[in-house]
């Protein structure tokens, strides 16, 4: 797995508080370096690093954020979570309790009556859950936990070999908690295979950007919010997260969650992540520790983030966002697609009567009801509307019901409704069209994105108020590139042309030809023109539609293809190559006047419809 691209700001509120913080908490040389593990020990105490990774995935940093150190004890969360998917949650809480300790990390204790770990985040919890996870389909347990932890930082890690030789030289204290939960039967596995696996786990190398973008997935609730994978499921992000908040920090738990109270997990090499659902992971690293085992500056530096930007999960500031970010209608918000004149008069008078609504955040019963009264508001003079889920981070699914309310009351005022981008939320798009088959309703109309769910609106208009054949051939003299020529001058230029034919799919233009020689004057049918995008994928910038022109400015320029082009539909043209334009320039100078004319305007609306939709 590549290193992702991220995107850094240098100037900005975040990024100089950042960099304040450094300069307050560099001095404070207090604390000591952990020892236990003599590899540890080596550590310089002046190294500290603060990256800062939002739900966006923008990061800001400070500092020592690219030096390497081991994950330590901040592994356990993410072993806890490759646990509870890899087994289930009621298999794990066989095994581990999820009870704070207010005891030391490493303290040789089970939990009185069961006989379990008390939590996950203390040694024997972990312990006890990477004992859950085997190899399925790696070669060891300890591989398919590293493919987990590098799924979380969005690059491939890898482990220590020098500090995992150290901790497993000199880790008697861990091996004796093995044996005990090996005696109380928490585990049937040998003890050195169990411990080995942890110690590697707890040697796997990260920096403090991987960190905050570990931090930041458990906060978007499992996307990386860098590479947009989805690495867990959300109840997974909601167990793991509650536990962290009560037990992330050892038997400093209750005194971080008054103060910083965000969930949060050190680790003995110095790093520190906290999270706040929603928004942002934060990670700090600094070796020196106090008496629990955390980072110093660590702990200071997330106080201060919390108390400046008024973090604290409880205070009662924190208001979530509203759930409808924006709400447009189609006189304010086209699609790609290119529309004919008729059909643009046509949007102009009644593309009120479409409206979309772009929904964020994390949709929650309340907000499920702010939604629907929102989109039945002006249920009756709306004939089209979309929920956009593109800016939505996550569903509950007992928003399940109100949202298929919310479609049967739109269709019983003689409306319809979709919904774009809802794929980015799998549970519920299957558990919403469980619910409508079950109860013999048809499925909700969904598209893949926005810019087809608001072509979907436009020719639902153009279908209900214009009277327009939908599947015409344009006649020349009725194209676009032959306004005020005369019926002779369209003879002429017909005399030039041939007449080709597509079918649904097949590739019209290839992005990579450099022997441009011709132009297409479209009659019938849908084209798409699609862009290669930094990913390798291509996305759609343009629909063109009959009346309109493709490939012009390649001809005319001599240049490469704009994009890629594909036929929707069949699709019917005229051709009109380079070498029958010259002879049309030297026959009827002014045809050929007016053509370019016409060519002119018709790339001045496209380009103004292209403008926001190319970056």
């Amino acid at each position: 797995m590549p290193a992702p691209e991220t995107s850094t700001r240098t100037s900005s509120p975040v990024q100089a508080l950042l960099e304040r913080l450094h300069e307050r908490h560099a001095p404070d040389t207090s604390g000591e370096v952990a020892s236990y593990i003599p590899e540890l020990a080596t550590a310089d105490p002046g190294w500290f690093g603060i990256s800062m990774v939002t739900a966006d995935g923008s990061t800001y940093e400070v500092g020592d954020t690219r030096r390497k150190f081991t994950i330590q004890s901040i592994s356990k969360p993410l072993t806890f979570a490759l646990a509870l998917e890899a087994v289930g949650e009621q298999e794990v809480r066989r095994h581990v309790d999820v009870e704070p300790s207010g005891e030391a990390f490493n303290s040789i204790t089970l939990q009185p009556g069961t006989g379990l770990p008390l939590n996950p985040m203390v040694n024997a919890g972990a312990i006890a859950t990477t004992s859950l996870i085997t190899s399925l389909g790696f070669d060891r347990p300890i591989d398919r936990i590293l493919n987990e932890y590098s799924a979380f930082a969005g690059r491939d890690l890898d482990i220590d070999e020098e500090v995992f030789s150290s901790e497993n030289e000199t880790g008697h204290r861990n091996r004796a908690i093995a044996h005990l939960l090996r005696n109380a039967n928490v585990f049937d596995d040998g003890v050195e295979d169990v411990v080995e696996t942890y110690f590697r786990q707890c040697a796997t190398l990260v920096d403090c950007r991987d960190l905050a973008t570990i931090a930041a997935t458990l906060a978007s609730t499992g996307v990386n919010p860098v590479t947009r994978e989805r690495v867990l499921r959300e109840d997974t992000v909601r167990n793991v997260l509650s536990v962290m908040a009560s037990c992330g920090m050892y038997d400093a738990a209750g005194d971080w969650l008054y103060t910083v109270g965000l969930p949060a997990k050190s680790g003995v090499a110095g790093g520190i992540i906290a999270v706040l659902p929603g928004q942002l992971g934060i990670a700090v690293y600094s070796p020196p520790l106090d008496v629990h085992g955390n980072s110093v500056r660590g702990v200071k530096v997330c106080e201060d983030i919390s108390d400046e930007l008024h973090l604290h999960v409880m205070s009662p500031a924190r208001r979530p966002p509203p759930p409808v970010r924006v709400e447009r209608t189609c006189l304010n918000s086209r699609s790609k697609r290119l529309r004919s004149r008729v059909e643009q008069a046509i949007l102009t008078q009644h593309g009120h009567r479409a409206r979309v609504f772009e929904l964020q955040g994390e949709l929650s019963f309340a907000a499920g009801e702010l939604v629907t009264s929102s989109a039945l508001a002006d249920a009756d003079e709306t004939d089209f509307a979309v929920l956009d889920f593109n800016a939505v981070r996550s569903i509950d699914l007992i928003d399940v019901p109100i949202f298929s309310h919310l479609v049967e009351s739109y269709e019983e005022t003689g409306g319809e409704i979709a919904f774009s981008d809802i794929d980015r939320h799998p549970l519920f798009a299957d558990a919403l069209s469980r619910q409508r088959d079950q109860d013999g309703i048809h499925p909700v109309r969904t598209f893949a994105d926005l810019d087809l769910a608001l072509e979907w609106c436009e020719q639902g208009l153009i279908d209900r108020y214009g009277d327009i054949d939908p599947d015409p051939e344009l006649g020349l003299a009725q194209h676009g590139a032959t306004i005020g020529m005369s019926p002779e001058q369209i003879t002429l230029l017909a005399s030039h042309l041939d007449h080709r034919d597509y079918e649904a799919g097949d590739l019209i233009y290839d992005e990579t030809e450099t022997a441009v020689h011709e132009m297409l004057l479209v009659t019938s049918g849908k084209i798409s023109v699609l862009i290669r995008t930094e990913g390798g994928d291509h996305r759609r910038v343009a629909t063109l539609s009959p009346g309109m022109t493709l490939g012009e400015v390649a001809m005319l320029s001599g240049g490469e293809r704009i994009g890629t082009s594909v036929a929707d539909t069949r699709v019917a043209a005229y051709v009109l190559e380079s070498g029958d334009l010259e002879v049309l320039r030297s026959t009827d100078p002014s045809l050929v006047a007016i053509l370019f004319e016409n060519l002119i305007k018709m790339m001045a609306v496209r380009v103004s419809n292209l403008r926001d939709n190319i970056h």
